[in-house]
């Protein structure tokens, strides 16, 4: 299989484009064949060698769309052929992943491939910080922070799914504006 292996710490130049084997799975993993990805911050920060202990080579990725190819013997509410969206154990710049079955979810036929990749980290981080640590109430104003990057938006549209009456975004600059106010 193709992936893109980091292979110092650095900028984008330090990914190469090569060969790698398709990753063996054990009894509670499944196998995916990547359809889409996403770039996060999390990502390039672990380039950089600021995230995370990573050794040398790696490949970078925390999140992939894709069909299940193959699952293993323990595995009971995944099965081959099924469209996920998955946390892959060893990272998703890759043309096959492998992920735990607790890790891995059923994607909708309605949602594609794409659109579902670039959602997994920043709906889950921004859920968890309006639901579990700032605990939002039905009624209550919300002020968001970096509003048009990935993690706002979603917040934004979160928020608003959680009750809350009013939400306020801040931004950086007009272009960022226009982002922040574009209707979803």
């Amino acid at each position: 299989m193709k992936a893109i292996v980091v292979t110092s710490f650095g900028g984008p130049e330090v990914m190469k484009y090569t060969d790698f084997d398709i990753p063996a799975i054990s009894e509670d993993q499944v196998l995916i064949r990547v359809v889409a990805t996403s770039v996060n911050f999390a990502d390039i920060k672990s380039r950089y060698g600021k995230k995370g202990n990573k050794a040398l080579p790696f490949i970078p990725g925390i999140d992939a769309t894709g069909i299940v190819e193959r699952v293993g013997s323990h595995v009971k509410n995944i099965h081959p052929g099924q469209r996920v969206i998955a946390f892959p154990q060893n990272g998703s710049y890759a043309e096959y992943v492998v992920a735990n079955e607790n890790l891995t979810f059923v994607l909708p036929h309605e949602v594609d491939f794409q659109a579902a990749a670039a959602c997994p980290i920043v709906s889950f981080t921004s859920y968890n910080l309006l639901a579990n640590v700032a605990r939002i109430q039905k009624g209550e104003s919300v002020l968001i922070h970096a509003a048009a990057g990935g993690i706002g938006t979603t917040a934004i549209q979160l928020a608003k799914l959680l009750g809350a009456r009013t939400v306020i975004g801040t931004i950086g600059s007009e272009t960022k504006r226009k982002i922040a106010l574009e209707p979803v």
